[in-house]
């Protein structure tokens, strides 16, 4: 009996150790995964922000160099050339160097011109009418034939305001309103536009043999005239 009972008091105690030191371990177990915080979004968005900050930095990096792409070419410009045949010529010896190059045609502005003349008629044939009758009266004069004066009558351009201002009066003396009209005068020059990156395989001392048998020929830089015509 006393055997038995010695059994069943340890069997007790193991038991009661058993169910007592497990429940410590799994209470533990319950609060260490409480403490965990939760960050996972947390985490997630802050992948995302390194990825938009990576991306912010390519978009930033993009936009400098479409800057540095966006600035204006420059160039270098030899002329005035006297003949085209000369244009050609050098353009012909800057090829051969390897040198990229083209013949502009510019227009450059050279003051003005007074145009003076009669309002346009409401059409040719009265325009024709108007003419007959200045003539006969010794006026030289003609009928515009197109642009915004078209079946207007002309009495000629001047190359100072003074001798428009003359003909005016001459003009108003006989009758008719004659007005003035200012015109941009300009003339065209050829030259010859050489890439920026072009013109520096060619030293200064190439460039005066180059241009040495031209006269009044200048070499300067400029911004690039586009497309050449």
């Amino acid at each position: 009996m006393r055997l038995i009972f010695i059994v069943l008091l340890v069997a007790n105690i193991i038991f009661f150790g058993f169910e007592f030191f497990g429940a410590r371990s799994s209470t533990s177990e319950s609060k260490v995964l409480a403490s965990v915080p939760h960050n996972f979004g947390n985490l997630l968005l802050l992948a995302e922000r390194d990825a938009n900050k990576t991306t912010s930095k390519k978009k930033q990096a993009d936009g400098a160099s479409d800057s540095v792409s966006g600035e204006v070419e420059k160039c270098q410009l030899i002329g005035p050339f006297a003949e085209l045949l000369h244009a050609e010529y050098l353009l012909e010896r800057l090829k051969a160097l390897d040198v990229a190059a083209e013949i502009k045609h510019i227009e450059i502005a050279d003051g003005k011109s007074y145009w003076v003349y009669l309002k346009p008629e409401m059409s040719e044939k009265e325009a024709l009418r108007r003419l007959y009758e200045i003539q006969a009266k010794s006026i030289d004069a003609f009928i515009i034939p197109s642009g915004e004066l078209a079946n207007g009558i002309s009495f000629g351009q001047f190359g100072s305001e003074k001798e428009a201002d003359d003909r005016v009066e001459q003009i108003r003396n006989q009758g008719y309103s004659a007005e003035i009209k200012e015109l941009p005068k300009s003339h065209s020059e050829v030259w010859v536009e050489v890439k920026e990156k072009s013109e520096q395989k060619i030293n200064d001392e190439h460039w005066l043999e180059l241009l040495k048998e031209e006269k009044a020929i200048e070499r300067r830089q400029n911004y690039c005239l586009g497309v050449a015509k």
